[in-house]
């Protein structure tokens, strides 16, 4: 009869010899202070779907930017128009964070920063070449132009799990969803109106409701995609509702109307606000 011992020794030598299986990441594309990776990380939601990530590590003090960068910055670019079975690749954005300055505002990311990719294949059956040629600005004191390249084979089984591919997920839970204008819940954009504002601006308020307690941040871009000024928050009301204020240099608001990125308590929510359901003032 076999020694128990010895058999439980003989496994964990085995187990240890056996070579690791390597997460599925590119090497990084290292630029300055800025480095850039794509992550296999599984499947996505949508049926045949895969889900792959862009990873960017900033050093210490410095910034990227938000799709919508605000006041002044670089928009990133992100083209996958080299890779091989693809029919789309679409990039998310979990909501920034709010950089005041006396040049105004900007929608940075700091440290870490993980967009998640829903990638479609054009034959989910077969692998999927994915690469990347990404153009985005990092800044310190002064901002930096980065152009850095990637690419990665995503297998039709998907990728070893592993941090990074932990990160990713996480970030498509902190990704705004889809929130229709006058939508109910605990987080959500109630209402947007016209308000009065100085001779030759439009300017508008913005009622949001957000979890008690937490620290609400709302983001504004055109309906395009396009700057728009930075919502300024006004504070919490008797009712427990956040209120914003956005005043436009010019006398009336965009035609294409705008898009607001509602943050509070690691969720957030995208509203899409057609210039006809801006209320008239009362």
């Amino acid at each position: 009869m076999d020694n128990p011992l010895r058999a439980s020794l003989a496994l964990v030598f085995a187990l240890a010899a056996a070579p690791a299986v390597a997460e599925p990441v590119s090497p990084w594309a290292r630029d300055g202070a800025a480095a850039l990776r794509l992550v296999d990380a599984g499947r996505a939601t949508a049926p045949g779907a895969r889900l792959a990530a862009i990873s960017i590590r900033l050093e210490p003090g410095w910034k990227t930017y938000w799709r919508q960068p605000g006041a002044s910055g670089v928009p990133p670019r992100f083209d996958f128009s080299g890779s091989a079975n693809v029919a789309e690749a679409r990039v998310l954005f979990p909501a920034p964070e709010r950089d005041a300055s006396e040049d105004g505002v900007t929608n940075v990311y700091h440290g870490v920063v993980t967009l998640p990719v829903e990638v479609k294949p054009r034959d989910p059956k077969a692998p999927v070449d994915l690469k990347l040629v990404a153009d985005y600005g990092v800044c310190e004191k002064i901002c930096v132009p980065v152009r850095a390249e990637a690419d990665l084979v995503l297998s039709p089984e998907g990728g070893a799990s592993g941090p990074a591919a932990e990160e990713a997920q996480a970030a498509v839970v902190a990704s705004p969803r889809p929130s229709a204008l006058g939508a109910t819940g605990d987080l959500g954009i109630e209402a947007v109106r016209r308000i009065a504002g100085a001779k030759g601006q439009a300017a508008i308020e913005i009622v949001a409701a957000a979890p008690a307690g937490s620290d609400a941040a709302l983001f504004a871009e055109t309906g395009e995609g396009d700057y728009a000024p930075a919502p300024e928050p006004e504070g919490a009301s008797s009712d427990g509702k956040s209120r914003f204020r956005m005043v436009f240099e010019e006398p009336e608001l965009p035609k294409s109307g705008l898009r607001l990125t509602l943050a509070a308590g690691g969720r957030a929510v995208e509203t899409a606000v057609a210039l006809d359901e801006i209320a008239l003032p009362h």
